[in-house]
C-alpha cells in the first residue's frame, strides 16, 4: 500500500477485470494501457466529499453500516469519507493522508493513518453484480498479488450479515515485511467492496483497535444485495 495511486489503481483495474469470475470482464486491458490512461481517467475534483469531525455526510438516508455487535464505534475527532452517487462511506482518523481516483470504473481510496500509528488503507468500489463474498476474496488475493505480495495466506472468516464477511490476511512485500490485515468484503446489488486495513506484522496487535474502528466504519446506503443490512 505504499505504492503511487496512480500505480495502484491501473493494477487494481487489472486485476479486478482479469479474474476469473461468473461473467467475463467486457474490457479487459493491461496494467501499462490502464496505467496510461489513468490521468483522464481520475475522478473529478468534488465528486468525493469529506466532513469536518464530528459531522455527518448530508446523505438524506441512513447508512446501514456494520452491525454495532460486530463493530469498533468510530470516535468523533475521524473523518468520513462518502459517495452519494455510489452509495458508501467510511472513516479514518483526521489528518490521515489520503488519495482517491477512479479508473475504468474501479473506485481506489488509499491512506495512510497519522502517526504513531502504523496503519495503512485502501478501500476499492466497483461494479459486477454477479460476484459473491467468496468471489470477493478471490479478488483481494490477486489485488495483493498484483501489487508484489507474496506468501498470501488468508486466516479466520468471519460472517457478520448476509452482505458482509470479515477475513484476515497476511503476506509479504518485496522486502520481507510481513503484513498483517483485515479485509472487510461487501455486496451491494450491483456494487462491490473490499476495505483492507492493515499494519506491520510486529504493530499489528498495538494498532489492532484503530484496525478495526476503520473497516467498522463502512457502512452502504442500499440494504445490500440480500436486503437485510
Amino acid at each position: 500500500m505504499k505504492r503511487n495511486i496512480i500505480t495502484m489503481v491501473a493494477i487494481l483495474a487489472f486485476a479486478l477485470a482479469t479474474i476469473s469470475c461468473s461473467k467475463p470482464a467486457p474490457n479487459k486491458q493491461t496494467a501499462s494501457n490502464a496505467n496510461a490512461s489513468a490521468a483522464a481517467s481520475a475522478r473529478k475534483p468534488g465528486e468525493v466529499k469529506v466532513t469536518k469531525p464530528g459531522e455527518a455526510p448530508p446523505t438524506g438516508t441512513s447508512a446501514k453500516t456494520i452491525p454495532d455487535a460486530k463493530k469498533v464505534a468510530v470516535p468523533q475527532d475521524w473523518e468520513t469519507y462518502y459517495d452519494n452517487d455510489k452509495g458508501y462511506q467510511f472513516a479514518v482518523p483526521a489528518g490521515t493522508k489520503s488519495d482517491w481516483q477512479t479508473v475504468n470504473g474501479v473506485d481506489v481510496f488509499v491512506a495512510t493513518v497519522p502517526e504513531p500509528a502504523k496503519v495503512a488503507v485502501m478501500v476499492v468500489a466497483f461494479k459486477n453484480e454477479k460476484l459473491t463474498k467468496d468471489d470477493l476474496l478471490e479478488k483481494v488475493k490477486a489485488v495483493l498479488a498484483g501489487m508484489g505480495e507474496k506468501e498470501i495466506k488468508i486466516g479466520s472468516v468471519q460472517e457478520i450479515s448476509d452482505d458482509y464477511d470479515l477475513a484476515e490476511v497476511t503476506s509479504v512485500d518485496e522486502k520481507g515485511e510481513t503484513t498483517h490485515a483485515k479485509v472487510l468484503l461487501a455486496t451491494d446489488v450491483t456494487d462491490n467492496y473490499l476495505v483492507l486495513v492493515g499494519s506491520p506484522e510486529k504493530e499489528y496487535k498495538a494498532n489492532e483497535k484503530i484496525i478495526d474502528e476503520i473497516w467498522g466504519s463502512f457502512g452502504m446506503y442500499s440494504g445490500g444485495a440480500s436486503g437485510n443490512s
